[in-house]
């Protein structure tokens, strides 16, 4: 299994190793690669791109439009990323609030819905589509579906851990937050990586 998923458990151990170092560097360093905008932050975004490439570079023009929903969902996360979601936006696309706010007018609230519509769809498609193959190729440990699946692990992690002590209504030393941010980042991180681990080891495969 390890063999046949070789570059999934390479990139995995290469993430679990940067978790495990950044603690042990200063404040002032970690902040340095942890603040908005700073190097995680702009590798994720680099790597998103990336994935669109790869997408080109491997993908029959044939596959890349009867899967357009993979390049969309990419070009989210990295808008994501970005956070062009709130940057434009009274409360963010992905707030309930955007939808019920007087603070929000009605033209923005139009382009929320159509955005948010949008996303739904790529979702919808994703899984309609892809749902079969996907099962079958984790039943049989094939990297491309093992891959995406861990990306969806990370989402999780992250999304969960994201402003954990608003979230949960609980107090964290600072020890414990900054390695929830340590995770956080270099687990946002990984998931463009499964992403091309993905892309890349289903050139001849179907997702």
């Amino acid at each position: 299994m390890f063999k046949k998923n070789l570059y999934l458990t390479i990139n995995l151990s290469i993430l679990v190793l940067i978790i495990g170092f950044l603690p042990l560097l200063d404040h002032e360093q970690q902040s340095k690669l942890l603040v908005e905008h700073g190097l995680f932050e702009s590798l994720t975004v680099y790597l998103y791109f990336l994935c669109l490439i790869l997408i080109l570079i491997t993908w029959s023009w044939e596959k890349i439009l009867s899967k357009w929903y993979f390049s969309a969902l990419i070009i989210i996360f990295a808008l994501r990323e970005l956070d062009y979601d709130k940057v434009y936006f009274t409360h963010g696309v992905l707030k309930s609030r955007q939808y019920f706010s007087d603070l929000v007018s009605f033209p923005e609230l139009i382009t929320s819905v159509f955005i948010l519509l949008f996303i739904i769809v790529v979702l919808i498609s994703i899984a309609l589509k892809e749902r079969k193959g996907f099962i079958k190729g984790i039943k049989s440990y094939e990297q491309p579906q093992l891959a995406i699946f861990t990306s969806i692990v990370l989402v999780a992690i992250t999304k969960t851990i994201d402003g954990a002590e608003r979230k949960f209504g609980i107090d964290l030393s600072d020890s414990i937050e900054r390695l929830i941010m340590i995770i956080e980042e270099v687990g946002e991180m990984g998931i463009p990586i499964m992403f091309a681990i993905a892309i890349t080891s289903s050139r001849e495969r179907r997702i």
